[in-house]
């Protein structure tokens, strides 16, 4: 069983599902139809301002709102440009489209029966699209429009016709100023109920792309354990072939008794002897074996406990470039102590290459609102705010050609995210890193 790193890139990135293309195949006709609504809508426009003056025999009552049909043309004009070009629309264009429409519909409620008109209703939808499209700004000026348009159209009936009565109670227009308020009132509820919840189901969609989100990480990862399990039972021959090679060595060079070129030898053979346990360490780990000396990490125990074993992983080099700072409390967090200091190893060597050969890096441990926290701040200069999204994506890394897989910040986030708590950047003079996790409720009779 031969395993290459393409063949891992592909399972990270394969979601296992197939094309659906009846979807989209869906959403290109629903854009097509909106498109071309939108183009129809456009000319309908030109249609109603430019159709008076170039039919000046009919007496058409357009004429009188060509200052309203005039902006109202021009903005869906812009809409459509930005649309052939296949640009975003700005919310600043789609807010002034709908408060220009929101104008003209007063304009043509007017010269088609003021406010008996059943098309009256009409503002209540341009609401409804303002609360489900605009920000907060132009969904108000929307509002504000629509009760100023349906007063206008009861003030200027009742001056139009002073004498009639059927709306009048005690000399006052008391039945179409009732319409009003009720217009007002309907505005305002439609506004409100429909903004909360556009907010309630952007809410929702946002959880259910994070819950999507971590059904695929975990998914990669289950197929990157599988993988690093293969690695670990091929590459055990090998490395099992260069420890006994290595202890031979050993042996000749003791045989060869004193002298430079022995100790050379035998210090060239332990090297190799530490490598070689190395390597079984980081593929066991990998793997999610519980070997004798994985055993006592397989439980959870104590921060402290943690940050001493992710220390003791460390090279000789860098461990006296880790300073720690740890509160007296020391709860136990919710991960096993082995996955809390594989998470850790991991920021902190990211911390060292990112601080230079010399630099220090510090990892502070602290407990806020039950959440212990491991934060590692190193002395580098920062993460650009382009990249720092991408940072904990699988294979992406910052780092030179041949200085990391970008798996490390992939698999802390990850334990995070499955022990309930997570993993975040702060960018700056220099990168913190915030490994936050929930805390067991009983730590007693923990090491």
């Amino acid at each position: 069983m031969e395993i290459s790193l393409s063949q891992v890139r592909h399972v990270v990135a394969a979601d296992g599902a197939a094309p659906d293309t009846a979807a989209p195949d869906t959403a290109a006709s629903l854009e097509r139809a909106v498109r071309v609504a939108r183009v129809a809508t456009c000319g309908l426009h030109w249609v109603a301002l430019l159709g008076p003056w170039l039919a000046p025999t009919v007496d058409l009552p357009l004429r009188a709102i060509w200052w309203l049909l005039l902006p109202a043309a021009v903005a869906q004009t812009a809409r459509v440009v930005v649309q052939a070009r296949g640009g975003t629309e700005p919310p600043a264009l789609v807010g002034l489209s709908l408060a220009v429409d929101t104008l003209l519909l007063a304009g043509l409620l007017d010269i088609t029966g003021g406010p008996f008109n059943p098309f009256l209703v009409m503002y209540g939808v341009y609401v409804w699209l303002g609360a489900v499209r605009l920000p907060r700004f132009w969904l108000a000026t929307t509002v504000v429009l629509a009760v100023a348009g349906g007063a206008w159209l009861v003030i200027d009936h009742v001056r139009a016709d002073p004498g009639a009565v059927h709306h009048r109670l005690n000399d006052l227009p008391t039945h179409l100023f009732t319409m009003w308020l009720a217009a007002l009132a309907t505005a305002d509820l439609v506004a409100y109920y429909v903004r909360r919840g556009s907010a309630v189901l952007a809410a929702r969609q946002r959880d259910l792309d994070e819950a999507r989100e971590r059904a695929a990480r975990s998914e990669r990862t289950a197929s990157l354990v599988t993988l690093a399990a293969g690695a670990a039972h091929e590459l055990s021959t090998p490395l099992g072939t260069i420890a006994v090679a290595a202890r031979e060595l050993a042996r000749a060079a003791a045989r060869l008794g004193e002298g430079a070129a022995s100790d050379a030898v035998r210090a060239d053979a332990a090297l190799i002897r530490a490598e070689v346990d190395r390597c079984h360490r980081v593929l066991d780990g990998m793997s999610g074996r519980a070997g004798p000396r994985f055993r006592e990490s397989a439980e959870p125990m104590r921060a402290s406990a943690a940050v001493a074993l992710a220390v003791s992983r460390l090279d000789d080099g860098q461990r006296s470039r880790v300073r720690v700072v740890a509160e007296a409390t020391d709860p136990v967090p919710a991960l096993s102590g082995g996955e809390v200091a594989q998470a850790l190893v991991s920021l902190l060597r990211n911390g060292f290459d990112a601080s230079g050969p010399d630099g220090v890096v510090d990892l502070q441990v602290a407990l806020r609102d039950q959440r212990l926290c491991f934060e590692v701040r190193d002395a580098g200069h920062g993460i650009p705010l382009d990249v720092l999204p991408r940072v904990g994506e699988p294979f992406f890394t910052t780092r030179l050609s041949g200085g990391g897989r970008g798996l490390g910040v992939f698999l802390a986030r990850l334990l995070a995210e499955q022990a309930g708590g997570r993993l975040y950047f702060q960018s700056g003079r220099g990168t913190t890193v915030v490994l936050e996790l929930p805390v067991l409720a009983a730590a007693e009779g923990r090491p």
